[in-house]
């Protein structure tokens, strides 16, 4: 089919009234349809701040939706964004093959947070032993962690193996600014039993407060009924049905974040104050807004196809709203070195300073130690 024959949709976007424009920036443009395949473009301004971006089709769309956003998001990405969006009906192509929409005005916020949507975040470290040596060839594994009230989620944002001086770096970004309903569906959730057992005792310390019943596997909110019927005043009317349905879960329901805000502000209101972690409800939370990042870390050491974990961090080790760059230093609690793995033989034994190359150390000084007699 000729150009002639298709379906084309132009869009003309308009960045001029952001204040100091300067055209140096593109901006990525995506349509989509519910049962088509996305189409995305890579707009330019001109001085004036004009661009625009243009769409093909071989028929004539159901109902498009045309979203604006940074040069580096995915079709993915801008999908689930909040960002600058337009809903083209089906009925706009009645009047033709060619369809113009009115210019999308972009707003000197949005061009401010399309440089900021992402993150970059930088980890770099050294992995010892209980008695300081430097392992070599462990492969350190980072996790960002959520925690709401007792369930938390985790993902991996990278792995590392350690080098000569048991030091790795490991790089990875953060995006924000997601419709709220797509985060918490893509995450995993479960209960954590640390935070169950730390939250459970610090309530229970505190006769006045309903105990909490025990701690489902997947985030629900019947935990909540007990603690708010604790308290003098009534239970307020927008905490009824609606929030609190029997059984009902976050990942099979869409909770407005606006109730949940509601939720805490009554709950900080019931519980002691001075959690000893920063999570919900005790600490604001709308992590879909938040490019930031709590890590915590994995060490593991394999051998033979058998892996040993020297260091498996809980969320009361995580590091909450890491800087851009962290540097950190682990150590193994957990495993022991493998005399296979390293060839030790019964002259390392005997004479541990002729292994010292193997753990970093310098000629002649006596920084190794036999696997066996590590801690």
């Amino acid at each position: 089919m000729s150009s002639a024959n298709k379906f084309v949709l132009r869009v003309p976007l308009d960045a001029s009234r952001v204040p100091d424009f300067l055209p140096d920036r593109s901006v990525s443009v995506l349509a989509w349809y519910k049962q088509g395949v996305p189409q995305q473009r890579i707009a330019a301004f001109n001085p004036q701040g004009k661009g625009s971006a243009s769409f093909e089709f071989q028929r004539p769309p159901e109902s498009l939706r045309v979203a604006l956003g940074p040069e580096t998001a995915t079709p993915a990405d801008l999908q689930r964004l909040q960002t600058i969006s337009v809903t083209v009906p089906s009925s706009t192509w009645q009047t033709g093959a060619e369809v113009s929409l009115p210019a999308i005005r972009i707003s000197s916020y949005h061009w401010w947070w399309w440089q900021h949507w992402r993150q970059n975040f930088k980890l770099t470290g050294r992995v010892l032993s209980a008695r300081g040596v430097p392992i070599i060839g462990a492969t350190v594994s980072a996790f960002d962690i959520d925690a709401w009230w007792w369930w938390t989620a985790q993902e991996q944002v990278g792995r590392a193996t350690t080098d000569a001086d048991g030091c790795f770096a490991i790089d990875f970004t953060r995006g924000c600014g997601w419709w709220p309903w797509w985060w918490w569906v893509t995450r995993e959730w479960q209960a954590n039993p640390v935070l169950v057992d730390q939250i459970t005792a610090f309530v229970r310390h505190y006769p006045r407060l309903a105990a909490l019943g025990p701690a489902t596997p997947a985030p629900s909110l019947d935990v909540f009924h007990s603690l708010l019927a604790s308290s003098p005043r009534p239970m307020p009317s927008r905490f009824s049905a609606s929030l609190f349905q029997s059984g009902q879960t976050i990942a099979n329901s869409a909770i407005d974040p606006a109730a949940l805000e509601s939720l805490r502000e009554r709950l900080i209101e019931i519980l002691p104050k001075n959690f000893t972690l920063p999570i919900w409800p005790w600490a604001a939370w709308s992590p879909w807004e938040d490019c930031g990042a709590n890590v915590l870390f994995k060490v593991t050491e394999t051998c033979a196809d058998e892996t040993t974990v020297l260091l498996n961090e809980t969320i009361s080790e995580a590091r909450w709203d890491i800087p851009s760059s962290l540097d950190v230093t682990l150590t193994a609690r957990e495993g022991r070195f493998r005399e296979r793995a390293l060839g030790w033989t019964l002259v390392d034994y005997l004479f541990p300073v002729n292994r010292s190359h193997m753990w970093g150390g310098n000629a002649g000084k006596e920084t190794a130690t036999p696997p066996g007699k590590l801690a």
